[in-house]
């Protein structure tokens, strides 16, 4: 991975130093955790990790002291590099290097080179391990479904922790694009600042950054912007559409993506201007890889099969030494329909199933269907379906009244709680399990 990164003030790296120097200190050293923020550093040293075979762990920088601990707890690592807090049973050999002060429990296996956290922040730790190859395989996939070239410059708009911020690096540096390094949030002045006076040309976000932009970007489009990516949970057509006819008017291209960390970020994509006839789908499978549905009809499991899924799941040290378990088969989770020309489309997540009144509801359907009221999220509740939503919002009660007639439940089968705001993870996510803690501690 040989491209350029680039400063907030428009200053290009030299990065081969700095990944040398990393090189010396982490080669043969085994596990490193490595704290990632969107600084040089962070890229220096994760770069380093790959280019030696050295399995690194990347973890939200943000995390608390307990997170920490049950981190360095369950998955042992020798070094643990700028943590935000002193972790314990390790000693500084500076502010951002930290060495394991006991022996570990046990080697990590030789195909492992990534370890993505899929939770851990507020719980039991999990990540998802990920060979050398899942990596190179996937960034080079993305790399040919977009069209990426050198002369593209993408920034840093998603945390490089979230598997879908770190694809946005991994598959331009895989063409020897360039990437802005910047921790501004997509949302702020100051960002697209930086992405004017860098002459950025690749956005990519998740549903809540495109719907909060979507008031402003046609007054104030980058002239440099050319391709705008998102994935990150599904973004509602009517903005789809929106941001398709936006992209057009501009000569730029925006598409749509279905990924999971398990399969090191991203599956399928959609280029909704050569195909704005299946608005609606998250597109076909990305180059080297195949979906299919594991039902003889109607809705079924998504399952993926390529060279980027993930050897399995690892809760402790000892899960590392496992190697490959899945064989390069992933069954998603998620429910959906391909269509006879290989377009895929999500109806929701199997465990985001519930029963009320008798009935199976889809509560990723419910949410869809709430959304023209506005942004809401929706969680089951023992025999109920509770809707959250941040704000009072005219028309929401009423619409959720209608809901439950077209389900053919009882109209009080749904319950509208307002808080400050939604609850989201460190990618952007709504909070499912926090919301749902909510209900069961009978907080809200």
């Amino acid at each position: 991975m040989d491209g350029r990164l680039v400063l907030p003030d428009g200053q290009v790296l030299g990065h081969r130093p700095a990944v040398d120097e990393w090189r010396r200190r982490v080669e043969g050293a085994g596990l490193i955790a490595l704290f990632a923020d969107t600084g040089p550093e962070t890229v220096a040293c994760y770069l380093a990790c790959l280019s030696t075979g050295t399995p690194v762990l990347l973890a939200d920088p943000n995390l608390r002291p307990e997170a920490v601990r049950r981190l360095t707890d369950a998955y042992e690592p020798e070094i643990v590099v700028r943590p935000p807090s002193a972790p314990e049973g390790y000693t500084s050999v500076t502010d951002r290097l930290w060495h394991r002060t006991a022996g570990v429990s046990g080697p990590v296996h030789e195909s492992v080179a990534l370890l993505l956290m899929t939770s851990g922040s507020t719980g039991a730790p999990r990540a998802v391990c990920l060979s050398a190859a899942n990596v190179t395989s996937n960034a080079h996939s993305i790399a040919e479904a977009l069209d990426i070239t050198e002369a593209d410059r993408a920034i840093t708009s998603l945390p490089l922790h979230y598997s879908y911020g770190l694809s946005v690096l991994n598959s331009h540096l895989a063409r020897d694009a360039s990437v802005v390094l910047t921790a501004e949030s997509p949302t702020s002045r100051r960002f697209w600042r930086c992405f004017d006076r860098t002459r950025a040309t690749a956005f990519a976000g998740v549903p809540l950054a495109y719907e909060a932009l979507l008031p402003v970007l046609p007054h104030s489009w980058p002239a440099s912007l050319r391709t705008l990516t998102q994935a990150g949970g599904a973004l509602r057509p009517d903005v789809v559409r929106a941001y398709a006819g936006l992209a057009q008017d501009r000569s730029a291209r925006f598409f749509v993506m279905y990924g999971q960390t398990e399969a090191t970020a991203r599956m399928s994509v959609l280029d909704t201007g050569a195909h704005p006839e299946h608005i609606g789908s998250v597109g076909r499978a990305v180059p080297g890889g195949a979906l299919r549905i594991d039902d003889t009809g109607g809705a079924g499991e998504v399952v993926y099969e390529g060279p980027n899924v993930m050897l399995g799941y690892a809760a402790s040290r000892a899960d590392l030494a496992l190697g490959d378990r899945l064989r390069g088969v992933l069954r998603t989770g998620d429910l959906g329909v391909l269509d006879a020309d290989g377009f895929l489309t999500l109806r929701g997540r199997i465990k985001r199933i519930t029963k009320v009144a008798g009935r199976r509801i889809a509560l990723d359907e419910v949410e869809q269907v709430l959304a023209s009221a506005g942004p809401v999220a929706v969680v089951a509740d023992g025999g109920q379906i509770a809707v959250f939503c941040a704000e009072e919002r005219l028309g929401l009660r009423a619409a959720v009244v209608d809901m439950c007639g077209a389900l053919g439940v009882p109209p009080g089968s749904a319950r509208v709680h307002v808080l400050p705001e939604l609850p989201r993870t460190s990618s952007n996510k709504i909070d499912y399990p926090r919301l749902t803690a909510l209900i069961t501690g009978g907080s809200t």
